[in-house]
């Protein structure tokens, strides 16, 4: 979905795959991900030789707290700083190595919660996700849940398009989320993807749809008509409760992207973790 935004390129070898993307992170104009596959520690080597003979830094970005480990065997020791707008590059600890940088995003931190927890929403803390759902289900007696196919697929657009036109959408990213949530609901068939929509009556008022890997259930977009009291609440509930069986044990519903109602959204259902992502730069 974000392959336009940040002009995304792949290379694959040995069953291996990395990601390049254009991004400025402190001065960084491109960044590559941790390299994926059978050969993570090769991958890396051949980013960084990449990185020399083209004259760029060596920048991986999206990196979680496991994956630190390989990129320092690999690029040697690092140091840690608090934020990424305004944290110093470490001091070289001898002439003869670089300067390296861990800059953490709290923005692009996912949110992990148990999927038990957000399909029963017991307990006290849970009570206002629960009154929320309860005076929606009161209020439009004639709702409904109901997967996303091929019958229904255009429904779903159609209540996306008319509902987005009244939004304002303040940032590129944000704009960005728009034109691709539309390029999903063009191209669903192709993706294979576990989808919900919400009803009243005959009206579509929201929908969801996500990606199942192994014991984990992904929410990859999620809109409401917040017209409808509680849409949100419902659609989140009525998709846990559908898509994640017994075998999921844990439902991810992603990153922030620095939007502070929708930061505090996420912690108001209470995650049980919050994967923190790193920029490691090696310059």
């Amino acid at each position: 979905m974000w392959r336009d935004y940040f002009k995304m390129e792949y290379a694959l070898f040995d069953n291996t795959v990395v990601f390049k993307a254009s991004a400025k992170y402190n001065g960084v104009n491109t960044v590559f991900s941790v390299p994926m596959g059978n050969d993570i520690l090769g991958g890396i080597k051949l980013v960084a030789e990449y990185c020399r003979a083209n004259n760029l830094p060596i920048a991986f970005y999206a990196v979680t707290e496991d994956e630190i480990e390989p990129l320092q065997s690999v690029l040697r020791p690092i140091s840690i700083s608090d934020n990424i707008s305004n944290a110093p590059k470490s001091s070289a600890a001898a002439s003869d190595t670089q300067d390296y940088t861990i800059y953490s995003n709290e923005d692009w931190s996912d949110y992990i919660y148990e999927a038990d927890a957000l399909k029963s929403l017991q307990g006290r803390k849970y009570s206002g996700k629960r009154n929320h759902i309860n005076k929606f289900k009161k209020e439009y007696e004639n709702w409904a849940f109901e997967e996303i196919t091929a019958c229904n697929i255009a429904r779903v657009r159609d209540f996306y398009i008319k509902y987005s036109a009244g939004l304002d959408f303040p940032t590129k990213i944000a704009l960005e989320d728009h034109y691709k949530t539309i390029e999903v609901l063009d191209n669903y068939d192709m993706y294979d993807l576990p989808g919900g929509l919400l009803r009243v009556n005959d009206t579509v008022v929201a929908f969801s749809i996500g990606e199942i890997k192994n014991d984990v259930l992904y929410i990859h977009t999620e809109k409401a008509d917040t017209h409808y009291f509680g849409a949100y609440q419902v659609i989140n509930n009525e998709f846990a409760k559908h898509f994640a069986a017994d075998n999921i044990k844990y439902i991810n519903r992603e990153e922030d992207d620095g939007d502070l109602g929708l930061r505090f959204s996420k912690h108001s259902y209470y995650p049980c973790n919050v994967i923190p992502k790193y920029i490691v730069v090696l310059t």
